[in-house]
């Protein structure tokens, strides 16, 4: 019973953190409504910042049941956004956005290592 709990902890916690991580990315297009200009010229702002979060969600909505594949794209964004900002001086950066999108990445490899049937000898699922 309690291997089943943990194994549900971790199928829904970093998936509950991604939909955290990508409502935390969108955040930071409603600064374009500070700006001067019409309210479509803002809402044209908006929708542009927030292309990395839509293209973000609409990844996860797709592999939702693939958590290997989730984690490694998530530790692959991450270490690329870490040499992006590092590259340009600005590591520091990297904390903010990088270490929490790998801190869900590893989380949903591990749960696609809980997830797994144990198989026997003969290679069937049990």
């Amino acid at each position: 019973m309690e291997d089943a709990r943990r194994r549900f902890r971790f199928i829904w916690i970093p998936r509950a953190l991604m939909i955290l991580f990508v409502v935390f990315l969108t955040m930071f297009s409603f600064d374009v409504f500070e700006m001067e200009g019409t309210l479509l010229a803002k809402l044209g702002g908006f929708v542009m910042h927030s292309i990395p979060s839509i293209v973000l969600a609409a990844f996860v909505a797709l592999t939702w049941k693939t958590p290997l594949i989730v984690g490694i794209v998530d530790l692959v964004l991450a270490l690329a956004y870490t040499v992006l900002v590092w590259s340009r001086g600005y590591p520091q950066w990297a904390l903010g956005l990088a270490l929490p999108l790998a801190v869900v990445g590893v989380l949903f490899i591990v749960s696609h290592v809980l997830d797994r049937k144990p198989t026997r000898s003969g290679g069937e699922q049990a």
